[in-house]
């Protein structure tokens, strides 16, 4: 069988080169002008490519970041490049050995002797592909051929092209083969025109195929991070000279700074904490950070070492155009715990976390709750994105906490909030019950003599504060029992209400087989459950809302669901109390009771109305028809208030009374 015919015709790797006729005839010295001249031309060429090299670095430097590998694949002088340029990756670099890869036609072999025939075998590269599992989502290859019509190159080009790998075609011809076959996402034409001796790509073309790789790898670790300035930042120093290279580095970089005052034995120290990264060193020494901390600043700045400094330059100057003008309100309930932050013009960020009665929860599980929330809070404020907690410093804080002020927890509760947010208690510290927040809303109206506060939502409790010499004191408090012995008219106190008068019917539906309806009320408590139990029948009502022994256990752990999910079904019975008598009956109920909650407070404390404020607050009283029927059955018992403001979030009322004082 007689082997194909190969067409050279066209190609400019080819061309007889009119400049170059005499080489032969001409002095060394003439000789060597000769071929410097010819190579000018390899930069203007590369030059050219600029454009598309640059989407090239971009798009392979996030596939690598990514944990994607950079294949090369070439014959002959192309295939020998692509070696030279893998190998040099790693130890100039740091880089892994498995993520440059490059492939030769005919092997390590062809590296140093000629392999007859190996460039020609289409199907070559696939095989010597195939073993390395191709990642489509990460992995890229470039194609080296100087031709831009090498078979094995062609070959493993189409290969990766059908798996979905991003292809790169790097080539000294125009128009090519590499061209016409669209298997490369990315073509790098590099024309240098003809050779100086005809055909010897190893020349002008292998000198641009060199410079442009170079450019791309050495770009892709610079995207990387793996420089910092013109410098090799990630050098591992194995030995004397990359020692002292490393420190060097490290004096360089924080030498702006002023930071790097460490001798030799104590930079050495650093970089053995930081297993030997230089790029870790430098951050903890210049931003004075933990390993930790540095190392969380690099991951979410794609470990660019400029970029991390650049950040903290940010954060540097919101912290002095902002810090000062700043508030924190934190209203730390015993359902959930919500903070504010506020400035003086007006922004606001606002943050939720879980529970945080510390009766329920433990000091250092309702301190670690504050802090998750204030953290939200910051990541919603502009001038505070990215900004980690103990980094934040506020003109004031005012921190409500609901089982505050029992004198056990009280001093331990305190130090914690002291050292968690940078600040001195009672100076711009505030440390209050959660109660006290809703009386800032009474700080326009300084001429009242009683503010009564009545919260109703999961629990229920009323206040009274007295005004003393401008200031209002808590004199009385009626309720606050807990789920387990009162909290009348709260929302687990109606809920329990409709759950036991649809527990009595369950089980009278029970006993009579089923052959009666379940009332308005029962049936939509029962289909609310049932939502949660698909399967369930009106009997097994009650180990719906206690759920499984599991369940329970979660549930002490979780500041008792089982109360959070009986207090839901109050929505249920308000929804409904405008229609079903069983529903309104229980309503009244609650109402009668928080009625008579504040009655005792103004009857017990001779308070009169007339010149006395009303605060309203919980999610009880943010129902309007609860609400009504509450004003109007004490504007009967007590008379009218002078002032009756119903509050929804009480982190934003506290943060805007700071503010006033702050401004």
């Amino acid at each position: 069988m007689s082997t194909p015919a190969v067409q050279l015709e066209g190609l400019q790797t080819e061309d007889h080169n009119a400049r170059t006729v005499d080489i032969d005839r001409v002095s060394t010295v003439e000789l060597c002008q000769m071929l410097n001249r010819e190579d000018r031309e390899v930069p203007l060429a590369a030059e050219r490519c600029i454009p598309v090299i640059a989407q090239v670095i971009d798009t392979l430097s996030d596939r690598v970041r990514n944990g994607g590998r950079v294949f090369y694949i070439g014959a002959g002088t192309s295939g020998r490049l692509g070696v030279l340029d893998a190998s040099e990756i790693p130890p100039t670099y740091s880089a892994p050995p498995d993520k440059f890869i490059a492939l030769i036609a005919g092997g390590d072999y062809a590296l140093r002797q000629a392999k007859e025939g190996a460039e020609d075998d289409r199907g070559g590269a696939e095989v010597d592909l195939q073993s390395f599992k191709l990642n489509p989502e990460v992995d890229s290859l470039i194609g080296i051929a100087s031709s831009g019509r090498t078979p094995y190159v062609l070959g493993g080009l189409a290969y990766a092209k059908s798996l979905g790998v991003t292809t790169v075609a790097l080539v000294c011809v125009s128009p090519s083969a590499a061209e016409t076959e669209k298997n490369a996402d990315y073509l790098i034409s590099a024309v240098t025109g003809p050779e100086a001796v005809t055909g010897s790509t190893r020349m002008k073309a292998g000198t641009v195929t060199k410079l442009i790789l170079n450019m791309i790898s050495t770009g892709i670790m610079i995207k990387l991070g793996k420089t910092y300035r013109n410098l090799m930042i990630d050098v591992k120093a194995s030995n004397l000279k990359l020692k002292q290279r490393a420190r060097n580095i490290l004096r360089f970089i924080s030498s702006g700074s002023g930071d790097c005052t460490q001798s030799d034995e104590e930079l050495d120290k650093i970089l053995e904490r930081c297993h030997g990264s230089v790029r870790l060193a430098a951050v903890t020494i210049v931003l004075k950070t933990s390993v930790e901390e540095a190392k969380e600043r690099l991951r979410r700045n794609n470990g660019v070492l400029a970029h991390v400094f650049k950040e903290a330059r940010e954060i540097a100057l919101k912290e002095k155009s902002y810090d000062k003008s700043l508030v924190l309100c934190v209203d730390a309930g015993g359902t959930s715990c919500n903070a504010v932050i506020i400035s003086v013009d007006g922004e606001i960020g606002m943050g939720a976390a879980g529970p945080c009665n510390i009766t329920d929860v433990g000091v250092s599980n309702a301190i670690a709750t504050i802090s998750k929330a204030v953290q939200g809070a910051a990541d919603n404020f502009k001038a505070t994105v990215g900004r980690e907690l103990r980094g934040l410093k506020f003109a004031s804080a005012w921190i409500g906490m609901a089982g505050y002020g029992r004198p056990l927890l009280s001093s331990d509760v305190e130090k914690s909030l002291c050292e968690a947010f940078g600040l001195p208690a009672r100076d711009k510290l505030k440390i209050s019950t959660d109660v006290e927040l809703l009386l800032a809303s009474t700080a326009s109206t300084p001429d009242l003599d009683c503010v009564i506060v009545l919260i109703a939502g999961t629990g229920s409790i009323t206040v009274n504060y007295v005004n003393v010499d401008g200031r209002f004191q808590q004199k009385h408090r009626v309720g606050g029992w807990g789920h387990l012995l009162g909290d009348d008219g709260s929302g687990y106190s109606i809920g329990r209400e409709a759950l036991r008068s649809t527990l009595h019917l369950s089980d009278l539906h029970n006993v009579r087989c089923g052959d009666q309806k379940l009332p308005p009320l029962a049936n939509a408590i029962f289909e609310y459950f049932k939502k949660l139990h698909p399967r369930s029948q009106p009997q097994d009502l009650l180990s719906m809302i206690l759920g499984s022994h599991e369940t329970l256990r979660e549930a002490s752990r979780r500041t008792n669901e089982i109360t959070k999910r009986v207090a839901s079904v109050a929505k249920i019975v308000l929804s409904m109390a405008g229609s079903d008598p069983e529903a309104r009956r229980i309503v009244q109920k609650g109402v009668s009771s928080l009625v008579e909650m504040v009655a005792m407070l103004v009857q017990g404390g001779k308070i009169n109305p007339t010149n006395s404020g009303l605060v309203l607050a919980g999610g009880m009283m943010q129902n309007e028809l609860y609400r009504n029927m509450l004003l109007a059955k004490l504007k009967t018992k007590c008379g009218l208030f002078k002032r009756t403001e119903t509050i929804s979030q009480p982190a934003l009322v506290g943060a805007q009374a700071q503010l006033l004082d702050v401004s």
